[in-house]
Parts: structure tokens; sequence; C-alpha cells
């Protein structure tokens, strides 16, 4: 019966399914999402190393005009270009162009600052008058050239890159100064049309954008975010004079001679430029920080969920396995205690009939115990015989049973019960597989949201020349948001600072206001305009708009609103180049007892 019954264990167990721990490894089999994520093809160019890289091929041009008898004139005409191949360098025709008083010109380049080259002369290799463009021999130079991309579209962001006169004009430089490597002159924009004419009337692709220019950024590249060039800057609409009478202000519309155009040209000169055909696809340094930090949390989170459910497949195989064990323990069990009964009730039964056997006589369970023989009426039998009789019945009772073993199977009933234990401890035990099953999730880290309540005095020893009618500043500052009073946002710099600009309404005035990262000082810095520079300006932000911050934004608003802080900061930097009129500088506290 026992070896039944270990029988019938083992052909339950056997029986069970064997897959639910093979499915232990599946999770090993897929791929990591960390890998996937992190495709180099779907990696965007990093906008910051490639337009430093390619601001190290754009260089001033300067020409030296002579006169009648070869004598040198006051007149120094300025502008910029680019290597376009290997000692060839692009430029505007009109910048090399030599005017009627004069009747020659030299011709020189002085190369970028970090480009390690000095300047040296050039000779003009072909003209285009129509295209407004001229092709430059350089013999020697070693800069390396830009590439051309020939499908920019519309709204692409582009940045120009030159030498603009009115930079030397504010920073002093002329003369022989020029002719000293210097850092290039960078804007920011986006492309704003596409013309099939030139403001000039001829039959030449043009394009407009807002990234500004002025006198001297002629003929310097046009270029979009991978540092391709898609067009050379040419125009700027009809300027106007500043309140001094000394510069020229642009009215804010900018064209420059398309990509393709510059590409037939240098085919006709023989030039083969580098082309690029694949889309731009670039990320500032900053964005691309932020982006590698949310990729490698959503990577964590997506590998976490894997694993997650990898381990619930697993567990759930686990239980159904234990639920067999289980209930093949149950028939086990069932058939233990029935087996025991039957050994116990057939035990019984030998007995009894072991007993009735050896005492012939004897009553038994099984029999009445009436006497065989009744006295007859009238006859009494001596006391003393039924005495010996009796006490004879009684010794064969005693010998008999003492010779027969007690009916009840310790052995057996010993094993049961060690059986029984063991299956029920198996049953009732608190298996791992349902904690893995039921194992409570951990809530997300919730960031503490609430604003801080900001009170704000002048710091008067820190600030140089401050607003005269400043005084206490009160806000509310969300620091996870970058947000004032759930409405203002500004914009996170590297150096932990954050940034915002703004323009006034009644007078021509631009503001740059810098808050700590824990919000405990505020700088605004206030930048008198000229009026006319003031409108571009204001119109140029304009265009652009304006976003709320709010803590309830989600990822589409807040990578919309990151973008639109980045396009004004680039916008605001370009125009707001003067030492600011105002420094006022407070200093904050979060205000105590809030509830």
């Amino acid at each position: 019966m026992v070896m039944a019954a270990a029988s019938l264990l083992c052909l339950t167990i056997a029986s069970l399914p064997s897959h639910g721990w093979a499915q232990s490894d599946s999770a090993d089999s897929n791929p990591s999402i960390a890998q996937q994520i992190a495709d180099s093809d779907l990696q965007p160019v990093n906008s910051t190393k490639a337009l430093r890289s390619s601001e190290q091929s754009v260089v001033r041009v300067l020409v030296v005009y002579r006169g009648y008898g070869g004598v040198p004139l006051d007149t120094v005409g300025m502008g910029s270009g680019f290597v376009v191949a290997p000692g060839y360098i692009v430029t505007n025709y009109h910048v090399i162009q030599v005017p009627p008083e004069a009747s020659s010109a030299d011709i020189y380049i002085v190369p970028h600052k970090d480009s390690g080259a000095s300047y040296q002369p050039v000779q003009l290799v072909k003209p285009w008058v129509e295209g407004d463009l001229a092709l430059l021999a350089a013999p020697g130079l070693k800069i390396p050239p830009l590439k051309l991309y020939l499908t920019p579209y519309k709204n692409e962001r582009v940045v120009s890159m030159g030498y603009p006169d009115v930079t030397d004009h504010l920073l002093n430089r002329s003369g022989t100064a020029l002719l000293e490597p210097a850092d290039a002159y960078v804007t920011q924009g986006s492309i704003a049309l596409f013309a099939s004419t030139n403001p000039d009337g001829s039959r030449v692709e043009t394009l407009f954008h807002t990234a500004p220019i002025n006198h001297g950024n002629s003929g310097g590249p046009l270029l979009n975010e991978c540092g391709q060039v898609v067009g050379v800057n040419t125009w700027t609409a009809p300027s106007t004079m500043s309140a001094g009478g000394n510069l020229d202000i642009s009215a804010g519309q900018f064209v420059a001679t398309h990509v393709s155009a510059l590409n037939t040209f240098l085919s006709s000169a023989g030039v083969s430029p580098g082309l690029v055909s694949a889309p731009c696809y670039a990320k500032s340094e900053d964005e691309i920080v932020k982006d590698d930090a949310l990729s490698r949390v959503l990577a964590a989170a997506a590998e976490a969920q894997v694993q997650r459910l990898a381990e619930q497949k697993k567990a759930e195989a686990d239980r159904a396995t234990l639920e067999r064990l289980q209930l093949g323990a149950m028939i086990v069990l069932s058939g233990l205690v029935l087996v025991l009964i039957g050994l116990i009730i057939r035990r019984e039964i030998l007995h009894r009939a072991e007993i009735h056997r050896k005492e012939h006589g004897a009553p038994t369970a099984f029999s009445d115990e009436t006497p065989s023989e009744s006295p007859k009426p009238g006859k009494t039998k001596p006391v003393r015989a039924e005495r010996v009789r009796t006490d004879h019945l009684e010794k064969v009772r005693t010998a008999i049973t003492s010779r027969v073993k007690h009916p009840i199977p310790w052995g057996w009933i010993f094993l049961a019960a060690v059986i029984i234990i063991a299956v029920a401890t198996f049953l009732i035990k608190d298996h791992d597989i349902y904690r893995r099953l039921t194992k409570p999730k951990v809530a997300a880290p919730v960031a503490a949201a609430a604003a801080v309540h900001m009170v704000c005095a002048i710091d008067k020893a820190a600030s140089s020349n401050p607003l005269s009618d400043a005084g206490p500043v009160e806000f509310d500052f969300d620091a996870i948001h970058a947000c004032v009073n759930d409405r203002t946002p500004y914009e996170p710099q590297a150096n932990g600072t954050l940034l915002r600009f703004t323009t006034g309404d009644a007078n021509p005035v631009a503001a740059r206001m810098e808050l700590a990262a824990d919000a405990t000082t505020f700088i605004r810095y206030e930048y008198r305009m000229e009026p006319a520079q003031y409108a571009a300006f204001k119109g140029q932000m304009s265009a652009l708009g304006s976003f709320r911050c709010s803590a309830h934004a989600d990822q589409g608003a807040l990578t919309a609103l990151a973008d639109n802080l980045a396009r004004v900061r680039g916008l605001s930097q370009t125009y707001l180049t003067m030492a600011p009129e105002t420094k006022t500088v407070w200093r904050c506290a979060p205000q105590t007892g809030q509830g």
C-alpha cells in the first residue's frame, strides 16, 4: 500500500508541465531597450560643436583699393567669406568690386582666430555679377571647407556668421587691427521665404531669413544647425540711420543667395564642393544633455518594466505548477487516509476473527452471550461447581487474549501522521510565488512642486546704477519648472542660473533677468536701444511668441517652451551686445510662516 501511494505521488509530480521554469530566461532573449534608444542612426548632430567647427572656415575679406598711379586709397572694402573647397573661398561680388574712383584692388582674407592660419592675399578666379558671387583662390590655405546642403526648407533654423562693420566699430577695431584673426559674429533665426529673384531683379534663387546680418556680413555663410551651407548672405532691407548718424541699423529683412545657385556657380568654375543629401537632425549641446538624461530614465524604466513582466510571467507559471503540486499532494493525502482507514478496519476484523476462532465457546462481538444450557426448572446445580466453571472460562479468555497482538497499527498511524504533517506544511507554507505576484508597487517619486513665496530686498552694494524706482519684490517660485508666479518661464543655463529676456512697452529698453537656481538672488540688467533697432528687435520677439509656464504642463508643452526660450535667448544675445544701462540686484529669501 505504501509503495502504491509513493508511486501515485511520483506519477502526479511527473505529470506536471515543466515549461514553468523554462520561462525564466525569456526576458534574456529580448534586446536591450537602452541599446535601442541609443541607436547611433537616431542620434542628433551636436549643433553646438558642429557650428563651432564650421565657424573656423569663415574668413574676413579685406579689399585695399588703389588709385591711379598705384597709391592706396583711404577707404577699405570689408566683407565676409567662407571656404568651399581646398584653396577656394566664396564671397559676394560687391565686396571685391573695384569702385570708379579706384583703378585696382588688393584682396586679403583674415581667417578665424581658431583656424591656426594668418591673413594672406588671394586672387579673383571668377565673378558672377548677376548672382553677386565671386570665387577667390587662396593657394596653400589649410582651412577645411564647408559642405553644402542643397534642399533647405521653410522654418528651418539657421545661423548667420561673418564680420559685420558695426561690431568692429563698437570694439574700436580699425587699421592693422583688422588683419588680426578674430571670432566671427554669430546670429540665429529661421528661413522665412523662398524667392526666384534677388532684390536686384536678377533671376537668381534666394531665401529670406531672420538671422540678423549687417554690412560686413556680405559674403558670409548662412548655415543650418549641422553647420552646412544653405545660402550666402548678400542683402539687408534698406537701412535707417541711427540717432548718432554714424551706424547703419538693419530694418529686419535679411536675404541670402540660395545654396543651389551657389552650387551652380561653383560647377561653372570647375570647383566641386562637398554636398550633403541627408536632412539635418541636430540639437544643441544643452538639449542633448537633457535628452540623454531623459533617455537614460526612459531606458531604465523600460528595462524595469520588461524585467517586471518577465518575473510576473515566471511567477504565474510557478504558481500554476504549485497548484498542480498541491492538487497532487491532496490526492495522495486522501489516498493515504483511505488506506489507513482500510488497514485499521481490516486489522480489527482479523483480530476479532482470531479471538472467535480460539475461544470456542466464548462470546464475541458477532455472537450472543446466551449460555448453551439453561438450568432446568426444578434442578439447581451446586454453587461450587458453577463458580469453578466461571473461573475456568476466565482463565481461558485471559490466555487467548494474551497470545493475540493488539489490533491498533501504531507503525502505520505514525507513518500516516508524518506524511499528513509534511503535506499540510507544504500546503499552508507562505510561498515566495505569492509574494512575487502580490509585491506592492513602489510609488513613483513625486517631486514637491509647491511654489515657494520669495521676498526680496535690493542689495545696493551689489547694484551698479540700479533702477531709480526699484523697491522690494515678492513672487512665487517653482524651482522644478523654473516658473515664477505660475506663468513666467525662465530658461535654465549650464552654470545653474535661470535666464529670461523681455522688452518694455513705453521706452526702447530691453531687459535681461537672471535668477539663481534657488531664487535667492535676482538680477535685472536693462539695455537702452536705438528706436529703429529696438523696433526691429521687438518685432522679431513678437514673431517668436510668448509661452507661459505651468506646473501642470505636459511633455509636449515643456518641449515647445524650451524651444521658444532658446530662440528668444539667441535673438536677444544678437541685439543686446552693448553694455547695460542699469544693473539692479535683489537678495531673496523664502517667506517664513507659510502653511
